[in-house]
């Protein structure tokens, strides 16, 4: 028979449930700017999510400063409340971390079917002892992504859909053209939603925001329905992989003629990690402009000494010099990353008009623009370079 806890029993809870309720304890909201829909929003979704769980931490401990005993149930009450507090921290700490943009990532190539299998497998077990019926239909599909962020984006998509009702069904397919790996998630209730019934929850839960960041460091597109019956949730992959004649190849969306680079339309090589040397701030944001419209991630160095100091750190998949910049310490560094990897890629932008180079595939060159044909020029450029990284075609 169970015994109604004690003061003396319940001193390590309440330091924990204390320390949740410390309004100190709750990260604060991210400093760095959101790209979700209505990020001033945030902070409200988050005290709302954190209301619920203190609000029950509360209550029972109003119950247990009158009668200085607990029931099982509100232990395990209790219990729960406090776990809720910590997930909503974590998460808003998750999404304070992403929205840094500084996040590195390692590409690898892997099983999307895979992956969400074992997802739903781990959660079996959850999704039965909380009513969640969970129906798949999963096309065999390989992306190139980070590892880590994989499993966070497949886990608070389905986090996120079990909030809007208890019966989700999970497709993964691939789009015909582009051919793009597409992640589909549907879910309705067991019991249709009548007109006279309370309106659903809101979907801009907390678990929707940190889908949205690490959707966006992903590289990855998104897109909601929200209907009277049902939410949908559709994730769209660009960096797919495909079988084309025996050689693995990844789906550039080109926009149009596939055996040319519409280098206007090149959207599909979200991922990589260009590192610009440049102290020149007009260059910076020529460049940062073109990655943006290709989905490429970009760091800049003012100097040399910092480009070194960064690729110890963690080292890019293409570096691009400003011609000014360049001396004998800078090429110390090039040797350096060619010994390791002779088709590491370098691009240097020259001032001297009418300057257009392609580096050879057997290494020792490096492509040289102009820049003042960066826009017409270096997104091809970038395509051809990054197709010398080997994570690229075959990871």
């Amino acid at each position: 028979m169970f015994r109604p806890a004690r003061l003396a029993d319940m001193q390590p809870h309440l330091q924990i449930i204390q320390s949740s309720l410390d309004p100190s304890a709750i990260p604060a909201s991210p400093a760095a700017p959101l790209m979700p829909v209505a990020p001033l929003l945030l902070p409200g979704v988050i005290g709302a999510e954190l209301s619920r769980p203190v609000s029950v931490l509360q209550s029972v401990l109003h119950e247990f400063e009158r009668t200085e005993s607990l029931s099982q149930a509100q232990l395990n009450t209790l219990i729960d409340a406090v776990a809720s507090a910590h997930r909503i921290s974590r998460q808003t700490q998750q999404i304070t971390r992403l929205a840094s943009g500084r996040l590195r990532q390692s590409h690898e190539r892997l099983s999307l079917d895979g992956a969400l299998l074992d997802l739903l497998d781990t959660r079996h077990k959850h999704f039965r002892g909380t009513g969640i019926e969970v129906r798949h239909q999963l096309r065999a599909v390989d992306v190139i992504v980070d590892p880590g962020l994989l499993s966070s984006l497949l886990e608070v998509a389905v986090d996120w859909a079990a909030e809007q009702g208890q019966r989700l069904q999970i497709t993964l397919t691939i789009k015909n053209w582009p051919e793009h790996g597409v992640l589909v998630v549907r879910a309705t209730q067991h019991v249709a939603v009548t007109a006279n019934e309370e309106d659903p929850a809101s979907p801009d839960t907390l678990n929707w925001y940190l889908l949205q960041q690490v959707a966006q460091a992903m590289g990855v597109n998104t897109e909601r329905v929200i209907g009277t019956d049902h939410a949908q949730l559709q994730i769209e992959f660009p960096r797919t992989v495909k079988q084309l004649e025996g050689l693995t190849a990844i789906e550039v969306d080109s926009g149009g003629d596939s055996s040319s680079f519409q280098h206007s339309d090149i959207k599909a090589m979200a991922g990589h990690r260009l590192l610009l040397v440049s102290d020149d701030e007009r260059l910076r944001l020529d460049i940062e402009a073109i990655c943006e419209n290709m989905g490429l991630m970009l760091d800049t160095s003012q100097t040399i000494v910092q480009a070194i100091r960064f690729c110890e750190f963690d080292k890019p998949h293409m570096i691009v010099i400003d011609e000014k910049l360049r001396d004998d310490l800078f090429e110390q560094l090039r040797e350096d990353l060619v010994r390791n990897d002779v088709n590491f890629p370098f691009v240097e932008i020259a001032k001297t008009s009418n300057t257009f180079e392609m580096a050879n595939w057997m290494g020792g060159s490096m492509s040289r623009i102009s820049q003042d044909a960066l826009k017409a020029q270096l997104p091809s450029i970038f395509v051809m370079e990054l197709a010398r990284v080997p994570d690229y075609v075959q990871r």
